[in-house]
């Protein structure tokens, strides 16, 4: 017997509340016990900026722009880059619980697999689509598909997006940069490297063919059948009203800083000679690595990590901060503690590694080795 899955369709969502279902159906699924395997098509009606939940808002977004020009920002519970989202995008999200033998328990085999639902999608309508680990979909060389993914709550959820026109000129005025001229490289790379439906289709295929195409792709990938249920019940609204207001809350918005707000306060001012703040950004080949760290007498006083990975679970950054500090400034021990977290904790940063964060913390502290 085929398994049944619920689906929601929500057309045209509040920019926030794009990000606030998935999330409402992961927490609900860690609450209760009944709630369905899920996966919710939709779009947003109005732009926001989303940045991924490891990321410090400051250091990616323009928030002065943001502000001037009313685009909200949203803290999104999964890792990934600072992005600009409206309705030229279609997003699928797929909300499983934990206990689902539909889903693979690895984060990459969890992209391979369900990501060849929205890339049979593109083929369908003439795109040439290609998986590209971890977690992209290209053609002929563009990124046409970015995703997400993490266990949040009681589910483990893959977000992710058909692109059928996106802003480019919009997102590198979000992106927060050194001057001008670097932002007009921006714009340029963007338009090097994304890939949009309408700048591969002479004719914009109709949003609700592809939504329909898209649906019955996940029905086969999966090996499922929908049971269509196109609103939340009333215990799920109400855990999104909540999630509505944590939001836009400070708290949430500034996780990460909240997180070590000694330390974020500590780089505006001039430490002793005993002591310094360093940062480090590095690019490993599953993302971003951005590191702020204080060191005492060659060792840790404290740690702060962020960036635009994916991580499982959600607070490995955290984890590997509570490794390092108080521990020796040294890439031998770095790399131990690291190595050591990331298996008693069974860390998955796909394509990140151990190794990758002695790196990142080399680069401003090689004076120290």
């Amino acid at each position: 017997m085929i398994e049944e899955w619920r689906l929601l369709e929500f057309d045209g969502l509040p920019g926030i509340e794009s990000q606030t279902v998935y999330h409402t159906v992961g927490l609900a699924m860690e609450k209760y016990d009944d709630i369905e395997n899920t996966i919710i098509i939709c779009w947003p009606k109005d732009p926001v900026v989303c940045v991924g939940y490891h990321q410090i808002i400051e250091e990616e977004v323009d928030t002065d722009y943001c502000k001037k020009n009313n685009i909200p920002i949203v803290r999104r519970p999964l890792g990934g880059g600072a992005v600009y989202l409206d309705s030229g995008q279609l997003f699928y999200q797929v909300i499983s619980r934990l206990d689902s033998k539909k889903i693979p328990r690895n984060v990459s085999e969890l992209y391979e697999k369900i990501l060849q639902a929205p890339i049979n999608t593109y083929r369908q309508i003439g795109i040439d689509a290609q998986y590209a680990p971890v977690n992209d979909i290209v053609a002929d060389g563009k990124k046409i598909s970015g995703n997400g993914a993490a266990e949040v709550g009681g589910g483990r959820i893959l977000t992710g997006n058909l692109i059928f026109d996106f802003n480019v000129e919009e997102m590198s005025k979000i992106l927060k940069v050194p001057n001008e001229k670097f932002r007009d490289k921006i714009a340029s790379s963007l338009k090097e490297r994304l890939g949009t439906i309408k700048g591969f289709l002479e004719n914009l295929p109709d949003r609700q063919d592809v939504k329909k195409i898209l649906i019955e792709d996940f029905e086969k990938v999966l090996d499922v059948k929908f049971k269509i249920d196109n609103k939340f019940s009333p215990r799920e609204q109400e855990i999104n009203d909540g999630l509505l207001e944590c939001y836009r809350s400070d708290e949430w918005l500034n996780i990460a800083d909240h997180r070590r707000s000694e330390l974020m306060e500590k780089r505006k001012v001039k430490i002793s000679a005993s002591t310094q703040i360093y940062e480090s950004v590095y690019k490993a080949q599953g993302g971003l690595i951005r590191v702020f760290f204080e060191v005492e007498n060659e060792f840790f006083k404290d740690v702060m990590i962020s960036g635009d990975f994916s991580a499982n679970p959600m607070n490995a950054p955290e984890l590997i901060e509570n490794a390092l500090i108080g521990k020796l400034v040294n890439p031998k021990h770095i790399y131990s503690n690291v190595a050591q977290v990331y298996q008693s904790e069974n860390i998955d940063i796909p394509f990140v590694t151990p190794d990758d964060f002695v790196k990142a913390i080399e680069l401003s502290v090689k004076d120290l080795f």
